[in-house]
């Protein structure tokens, strides 16, 4: 039995929840009738392993992408193209086996192609939706590793959390940014591991040279006063999100400037409108009451409910939240960061964040509703969630004191 509906009335999250509990296999196909696209998400066992778009084919994308990034040439392209035209072999794996990109390349294009195309439904406000089980589905297995669901539903709340910030000084991807220090300042910080904090990345060397992690350092090279920001994410094959993120810190640290308009599309031309809408604070709150009320409902009524077991499972949820508190900390970090650049030490209180419009309001509190806790000091400071009796959180406290 097909499940459908509406957006509204069942939300994505509730819809890849329940996908992913039950491992279900089949197509999942969204429509929004405003913007006239149809994308269709696919699943295998719970896990998405396709995502495609009627607004721009996810092949065209990718073929666009790699001839940006300077992988391949618009002449080879085409001629791929045209064998795909007689063989209908899928573009990747004409370019992978005809030496034209490397295996590698063909997987990192693939996986941020369809993560853009899922995370951005899954900031769709309204629409229609439909699943169909299938017993089997196709999808390039040599290339896609597949996405849980648990982490496409932490991403989403995580872009829904920082996005409206973002939007205040990148409205729109044809914004151009101009460098405004010298780029043999710059220092790739190349030991430093993933998970590394961000004031331990960013911190300026004794010598007065800019640490940037290879991340950042890829960004940065592509801001020349003629790109914009579309160009820019084209450019570096990163997602959406994280390049605006990343230019967004730049702003803050003053390493880049706006320098005008160029001639790529808006947000709203290029579908990302909802990207970067102005979603307020309130909108996380509003999922997690929400998530509650439509467990119940499921359970009576949705095709996928289990006997004996909740639609949304204690440990997902709860990782689901902890994602979003561990964003905001992140986020908190950044603005704090940002405000010691500029007045020499951290500030008095949060709200002084809030009043530089470094942070929206609700950043000061976790999905809970409960306000972080927030020490200054003369080397650094102390931030950290909070459980019931106001203790901090194991796992969820950023320790900055002691000069770090």
């Amino acid at each position: 039995m097909a499940l459908e509906g509406t957006i509204r009335d069942f939300g994505l999250p509730d819809i890849f929840q329940l996908i992913g509990l039950q491992r279900k296999t089949g197509l999942l196909t969204l429509t929004n009738e405003k913007d006239e696209e149809s994308v269709t998400v696919t699943f295998e066992n719970g896990m998405v392993v396709m995502a495609d778009s009627s607004a721009r084919r996810l092949e065209d994308r990718l073929g666009n992408v790699l001839v940006k990034q300077g992988k391949i040439a618009r002449e080879r392209l085409d001629e791929a193209l045209g064998v795909q035209r007689q063989t209908l072999q899928r573009l990747g794996h004409i370019l992978a086996s005809g030496s034209a990109i490397t295996t590698k390349d063909l997987r990192d294009a693939l996986q941020v192609q369809i993560s853009q195309i899922v995370f951005r439904v899954f900031r769709w406000r309204d629409g229609r939706y439909q699943f169909a089980p299938a017993e089997t589905v196709d999808y390039d297995r040599e290339n896609f590793v597949p996405m849980s669901t648990d982490f496409i539903l932490m991403e989403g709340i995580r872009m829904v959390d920082e996005w409206p910030i973002i939007e205040k000084k990148i409205p729109s991807f044809d914004i151009v940014f101009r460098p405004v220090v010298d780029p043999s300042l710059i220092d790739v910080a190349a030991g430093a591991p993933p998970d590394s904090s961000i004031s331990e990345r960013r911190v300026a060397s004794p010598t007065g040279r800019i640490r940037l992690a290879p991340e950042e350092e890829r960004v940065f090279r592509k801001v020349d006063g003629v790109r914009t920001v579309q160009a820019i994410i084209d450019a570096t094959g990163a997602g959406e999100f994280e390049v605006c993120r990343t230019l967004f810190d730049f702003l803050n640290r003053n390493l880049i400037a706006l320098a005008g308009r160029g001639t790529a599309p808006s947000l709203e031309e290029t579908g990302a409108r909802s990207a970067v809408s102005s979603t307020p604070g309130y909108v996380v709150g509003a999922l997690v009451v929400a998530l509650g009320v439509a467990g119940l409902v499921v359970q009576c009524r949705s095709p996928f409910a289990v006997t004996g077991l909740s639609p949304f499972p204690g440990r997902s949820y709860v990782a689901v939240l902890e994602g979003a508190t561990r964003s905001r900390l992140a986020r908190l970090e950044r603005a704090i960061d940002a405000w010691r650049a500029t007045h020499g030490a951290p500030p008095s209180a949060l709200e002084d964040l809030v009043r530089a419009g470094l942070v929206d309001r609700s950043h000061l509190v976790d999905p809970w509703a409960r306000p972080f806790h927030y020490e200054p000091g003369p080397q650094g400071y102390l931030l950290s969630a909070v459980d019931e009796s106001g203790a901090s959180r194991p796992g969820a406290t950023l320790d900055r004191r002691g000069g770090r």
